[in-house]
């Protein structure tokens, strides 16, 4: 299965939340390529033990997003990848925000956070 998700109840997030979470990190990442075929919703919520309708509106978030669509009788694909927002300082600048908030939750520093991304990036790239 290209998306791996593992679930952490004590985290605060809700479920369908992290299921967005894993399948747009999925996509960003490049472990789901473009035609590779998603979990179905079914298969999904059997996987995580999950009711259906969480993955369900997972996925309608993340179709209304542009992320993903289906395809009736198909199944659920990476869209076709859209050129980047105009305004990418900003976007860049709303994830940061997000993912330090986060991690303040987690009481983990922004120095820590940056420190890990960095060392995340270097393992992809090698």
């Amino acid at each position: 299965m290209p998306v791996e998700i593992q679930l952490d109840y004590d985290r605060g997030v809700p479920i369908y939340r992290q299921i967005i979470d894993a399948v747009l990190s999925a996509l960003s990442t490049g472990a789901v390529k473009l035609g590779e075929q998603l979990p179905t919703i079914h298969e999904l919520a059997r996987r995580l033990d999950v009711n259906p309708n969480t993955v369900a509106r997972a996925y309608r978030d993340l179709e209304q997003g542009g992320h993903i669509v289906s395809k009736r009788g198909r199944g659920t694909f990476p869209a076709p990848r859209t050129p980047a927002p105009l305004d990418t300082d900003a976007t860049l600048r709303e994830l940061y925000d997000r993912a330090v908030a986060d991690a303040a939750r987690h009481k983990i520093s922004a120095q820590d956070l940056v420190a890990y991304f960095q060392k995340a990036f270097d393992e992809q790239t090698r």
